[in-house]
């Protein structure tokens, strides 16, 4: 068969239901092929980062790798501000692109493969049609083997149009957990229940290796605040009385915490990431670091460890919980209860706090982003999907909103804007009975607004709600770190250049223009009407809400 035939019979073997794409000429082959598939549906975006944003949700969402289809160096290049962040995450996904003949060697030619690689786990380019096959198997082994990532493959002109005779065999999935040397989880226990005063944080690694039970249990035995760190999905409950919230290194309070605790459990996380360089380690000196991951990498990347376990975090917080319970004395037990209390006191302080700010931000116009938030949170429906792309504003959104299931609740993957447009739209496919609520900043939103036209084009039915402050906020709060943490003179005025939107963006007349449902919102009363009936209309709407920026 010709090899673009192969690649989606390769596809349809993999069990691939959506493409994610952008087509160029050079994907002429490809979607003359698609023609004679109608099982596949080819969801068009008109910039590749909303392609990137629905294809990486879509996996986060479904557990398996998503198919994303791209043109030559144009659009492939178009990809990185996004695909960056999906490496950096560990998000499985398969890409492809076409490119020009192999015998246009005089002419000249992309490295397509060479581009993709600093950004991808592993780049290779077919280029005769009898490669297909053992290509696009290994591409869907290598996305989803430990540490997962997205995969390239560049697919040259020749190779799709020229005949083969191919032997179609699928990757085989892989169901194997691995578990934690006996040696290592029991130091970890000696370190952990003797501590006086220990932290856990945790990351995205923990919901992808089914580690959110036993994560809870660790914690409840060991009496822990628990924060997140580069926590972008559901990696313990936020509703829960011992979590405190994400964890950034750039505040000092953070700061302050990790000096003053005795032990420090990481679990499936990066310990520790941030923009601005910090000299020496964050912790003190004194504190005992038990490091566990299923991405090597990690693991004492940049910061002494103490005890580092390779493993799936959700096997080794398994066997953790599993020796605490035969290890820990009884005073041990009843200094972890009493360390539950205080933590638990200190987040129900925090709530009754964030809501008496709330209350009184309703009245202000333009309304606080608490207000706001709050009134979202009272609004979202009890199944509702949320996508967090509130980025300054996220510290409200969870101060207001509790999520505690596994695929409640999804956030951007790194330091790259724009996820939101098209991240909402893949969580919705991964997720049709679920109404999807995307949260979106206004310089996110307009970086991939794009995706307000796929969304109506494939009648896709998300809900994008807009923090509309007329900024770059969360430049402003950044160069206010820079002010305090670099140069040492907190006190300095900033005149935030570059940060502001003098001609404000409309966004309930650009999605009218796109032919989806928008409107304005000033009050904080009106969220809660609006939201519900956005959703009800069962159709793209935006819900433009003016908020503070206030810094």
């Amino acid at each position: 068969m010709k090899g673009s035939d192969a690649l989606m019979e390769m596809l349809r073997a993999e069990g691939v239901k959506y493409i994610f794409g952008n087509p160029g000429t050079s994907e002429a082959a490809i979607m003359d092929s698609l023609e004679n598939y109608p099982e596949f549906e080819y969801v068009l975006a008109v910039q590749e980062s909303v392609a990137i944003g629905m294809a990486d949700t879509y996996a986060r969402a479904t557990g398996k790798p998503a198919f994303v289809s791209l043109h030559i160096d144009n659009g492939l290049s178009n990809s990185f501000a996004l695909l960056i962040d999906s490496y950096n995450a560990g998000t499985p996904l398969v890409m492809t692109a076409g490119n020009k003949d192999v015998r246009k060697l005089a002419e000249g030619r992309s490295d397509l493969a060479e581009m993709a690689r600093p950004y991808t786990k592993w780049s290779a380019e077919i280029t005769h049609p009898e490669q297909y096959p053992s290509v696009i198997r290994r591409a869907f082994n290598e996305a989803v083997s430990p540490p997962t990532g997205p995969v390239f493959v560049s697919l040259s002109a020749n190779s799709l149009d020229d005949d083969a005779e191919v032997n179609l065999i699928p990757s085989t999935p892989l169901r194997k957990s691995p578990t934690a040397d006996h040696r290592d989880i029991d130091e970890a226990v000696e370190i952990l229940a003797g501590a006086k005063s220990p932290v856990m944080i945790v990351g995205d690694r923990v919901m992808e290796n089914h580690g959110v039970d036993a994560a809870i249990q660790v914690a409840q035995m060991l009496g822990v605040p628990v924060y997140g760190h580069g926590s972008s999905q559901v990696n313990f409950p936020s509703g829960h009385p011992q979590y405190v919230g994400p964890l950034s290194i750039r505040q000092p309070a953070a700061v302050e915490t990790l000096a003053n605790a005795d032990a420090v459990l990481a679990a499936g996380c990066p310990v520790f990431n941030d923009f601005f360089y910090q000299s020496d380690t964050v912790l003190g000196p004194q504190t005992k670091l038990v490091h566990l991951d299923i991405n090597a990498h990690e693991i004492g990347k940049s910061e002494p460890t103490d005890v580092g376990i390779l493993a799936s975090p959700g096997a080794a917080l398994g066997q953790l919980a599993e020796a605490l319970g035969a290890e820990m004395t009884g005073s041990q037990i009843e200094a972890a209860r009493g360390r539950a209390a205080a933590v638990a006191e200190k987040t129900r302080a925090a709530d009754e706090a964030f809501r008496k700010l709330a209350a009184a931000g309703g009245s202000q116009r333009p309304m606080s982003p608490e207000a706001a938030m709050l009134a979202l949170a009272e609004a979202l429906p009890e199944n509702a999907a949320v996508f967090d792309d509130a980025i300054s504003n996220r510290g409200s959104l969870h101060a207001a909103a509790k999520f505690n299931q596994p695929g409640d609740y999804f956030g951007s993957r790194g330091g790259s804007i724009g996820w939101g447009p098209g991240a909402a739209l893949g969580l919705k496919l991964a997720n049709p009975d679920r109404p999807v609520v995307a949260v979106c900043g206004d310089g996110t939103m307009m970086m991939s607004v794009q995706g307000l036209w796929t969304a109506v084009n494939s009648r896709i039915p998300a809900v994008f709600v807009i923090c509309n402050n007329a900024m770059y906020r969360v430049l402003k709060l950044n160069m206010n770190v820079y002010k305090r943490a670099v140069k040492g003179r907190p006190d300095e005025p900033s005149k935030y250049l570059g940060m502001d939107f003098p001609v404000p963006f409309d966004f309930a007349s650009l999605a009218q223009a796109f032919g989806a449902h928008g409107v304005r919102i000033e009050d904080p009363a009106d969220v809660g009407p609006e939201l519900n009936k956005a959703i009800e209309m069962n159709a793209p709407a935006v819900l433009d809400v003016i908020i503070d920026g206030a810094v």
